[in-house]
């Protein structure tokens, strides 16, 4: 992902919903996601560093989604994408899920979007994705290392969503005692690895 204004824009608004979120362009190879096919296949566990692939990884799955239901070629404003670039829209995933979208399986997802393609392939497009609790139920990733993000950031919404903490509790006891401890914060802070809280 290529981290533009989408990511760095802080969030100003009361309900995460109304933040205009900017596209930001992707480029993952076909090798590297049947390689993660295989490891989920093998059953292990998806681990992701930055929030910025947690985001990527997401939007291929919808990306996915998209395909196995004949939507590939319509852009996120409804308009149809001659190209067939590969996009997802802000909140695009909400529709998605009605009907079988909410039973296709990460593993179907990604293996739709390298069907009939060669590893040596690249996909790439652009994602709008926005990841915030308590709406957004990761579909890829089940653990996630990042470092300490800005309170008002897009991404601290990300990492909100993965830890399901809507009133933003977790978070917040995370931060204070990491703030206690010493950790440096942003960019080129400290990081930690969070586990995808069990599904109730």
């Amino acid at each position: 992902l290529h981290v533009g204004a989408g990511t760095l824009k802080p969030v100003l608004v009361e309900d995460a919903r109304d933040h205009e979120m900017h596209a930001e362009v992707f480029s993952v190879s076909v090798r590297e996601i049947r390689n993660i096919i295989g490891a989920l296949e093998a059953g292990k566990s998806l681990t992701v560093v930055g929030t910025t692939s947690t985001r990527t990884l997401e939007s291929l799955f919808w990306c996915g989604v998209k395909r196995i239901r004949g939507l590939e070629a319509v852009g996120s404003d409804g308009g149809i994408d001659a190209n067939h670039r590969l996009e997802v829209g802000q909140m695009e995933w909400i529709p998605l899920l009605v009907g079988e979208g909410r039973t296709i399986s990460r593993v179907t997802a990604l293996k739709a979007l390298i069907e009939g393609r060669d590893d040596a392939e690249v996909l790439s497009g652009k994602t709008s994705l926005m990841i915030f609790p308590p709406m957004y139920d990761f579909q890829v990733v089940d653990n996630l290392v990042t470092n300490f993000h800005a309170p008002d950031s897009t991404l601290m919404l990300l990492v909100s969503g993965f830890l399901k903490d809507s009133k933003g509790n977790k978070i917040r006891q995370i931060y204070e005692d990491a703030q206690e401890n010493g950790y440096r914060f942003l960019s080129y802070g400290d990081v930690c690895l969070f586990s995808k809280p069990e599904s109730k």
